[in-house]
């Protein structure tokens, strides 16, 4: 195996993985320990905005969003994860590609003993390991009261389509995706533009979504609606009156203390928008 560079060797630490070889058991191993390690936030994009200047994208190289793992708890949307965990699979010696779903969301083809295999780091979905939607067309992927399914899209031949339920309902069906569409991340560039702009999707709330394996729950934070979903379907909801609240879920919880929620709030807040207000699902 070649030796890897920091970045990829501090990487791996976050996730608590050693470098291995490029295989199909190596991967599973890797989108369980991404999934469990890195959140799903909007906390970071919120604070790259403000803040990180350098690219037209606000997202940092890979060096920089590694250290921030460390130094802030940060994770990040689709375009921050899943950009950066294909660049550590391809130093690890896998091959891929992204695809685009729908017209918003960015993901991940890994090519591997003659199969095209699907992952996802952002999608706040529960991709513990690759999907082989080609050739199982009955694959399923689940974890407490979140379902996906990825499909032939019957209408259009060669088409996917990326469905998510939620206690056994369609809550999404507008993601579609061609597999011999190979992309580069920089060609995501209109997208990620819009995505920066005032009122889009992340822009307009607070989101952090964490999966905690060992303890067999899901944490998510949607503005001030805090719930721990477990595996067997129970939820628990509750409503953070403050932002002391706030920060202590993500404390005691969550167990990102780093997160900087209290400075993302102030970026919203300078957005126009009262987390305290507006309720969102």
């Amino acid at each position: 195996m070649n030796t890897l560079p920091v970045w990829a060797d501090r990487y791996l630490e976050r996730l608590g993985l050693e470098q291995e070889l490029p295989t199909r058991l190596f991967l599973e191993k890797f989108c369980r320990a991404h999934l469990n390690a890195v959140p799903f936030e909007n906390i970071s994009k919120l604070m790259y905005l403000r803040d990180y200047k350098i690219n037209k994208f606000h997202i940092p190289p890979i060096d920089v969003y590694v250290e921030n793992m460390f130094r802030y708890d940060f994770g990040g949307t689709c375009y921050t994860n899943n950009s950066h965990a294909l660049k550590l699979l391809k130093t690890l010696g896998y091959e891929g590609y992204h695809v685009e779903l729908g017209k918003s969301h960015i993901g991940i083809m890994i090519e591997l003993d003659g199969e095209r295999l699907y992952l996802d780091f952002g999608s706040a979905s529960p991709f513990f390991k690759p999907v082989n939607f080609e050739k199982d067309t009955n694959n399923l992927t689940a974890y407490d009261i979140e379902e996906i399914r990825i499909l032939p899209d019957s209408d259009n031949k060669g088409t996917y389509r990326f469905i998510r339920y939620r206690d056994g309902k369609v809550v999404k069906d507008d993601w579609d995706f061609n597999p011999d569409h190979k992309m580069t991340f920089e060609a995501f560039e209109p997208t990620i533009t819009k995505s920066n702009q005032p009122g889009a999707f992340f822009l307009s709330h607070l989101r952090c979504h964490h999966y905690q394996i060992s303890q067999n729950r899901t944490l998510s934070l949607v503005n001030n609606t805090f719930s721990i979903r477990y595996e067997n379907g129970e939820v628990d909801e509750r409503i953070l009156q403050s932002e002391k609240e706030i920060t202590e879920v993500l404390q005691d919880e969550y167990q990102l203390p780093k997160l900087p929620v209290v400075e993302a709030i102030r970026v919203l807040e300078s957005l126009g928008v009262d987390l305290f207000e507006k309720q969102m699902k």
